[in-house]
């Protein structure tokens, strides 16, 4: 059964009912709580895994949320890569950002399919003053993710 979890996909408040949720909104003790249930269900499930994360990330748990990445990421769940991506670049739930590391991430991710991370590496080498700025690249990445913008984003 592939049971919504969290962030702005959805997170389940009863079988019959779903509700979109953003992130800034989301409840990080539900959310654990659902994704542990679902998991003890489905532990091969990257998806739920990639939840369970986002769910620590929000109570600022940055140990338990790499791990729960890195497991969906062993699954071979592409958003697994995406979401490392996002971690390693703004430092949120790490000790320290890694662009170099997020980069790579954002280049498997997108060779993944995963389309966001297009505007990723956009946002990567748009970044005045880093060593990864690069304008040239920034305007073919976000050339890259309005194609997959236009093409309905999913």
């Amino acid at each position: 059964m592939d049971r919504p979890v969290t962030g702005s996909v959805y997170y389940r408040r009863s079988r019959a009912s779903r509700t979109p949720v953003n992130y800034a909104e989301i409840d990080a003790s539900r959310v654990i709580e659902s994704c542990n249930h679902a998991i003890t269900d489905e532990p091969n499930n990257g998806r739920y895994w990639v939840q369970l994360g986002r769910g620590y990330l929000k109570r600022d748990e940055g140990l338990k949320m790499l791990d729960a990445f890195e497991t969906a990421q062993a699954l071979q769940y592409p958003v697994a890569w995406f979401a490392l991506a996002v971690s390693y670049h703004t430092g949120n739930g790490v000790a320290s950002s890694d662009r170099g590391r997020a980069e790579r991430l954002y280049l498997e991710a997108y060779q993944r399919g995963i389309g966001f991370a297009a505007l990723g590496l956009a946002r990567l080498y748009d970044e005045t003053g880093s060593e990864f700025f690069n304008a040239e690249r920034a305007a073919l990445w976000q050339t890259r993710f309005d194609a997959f913008q236009a093409r309905g984003g999913s």
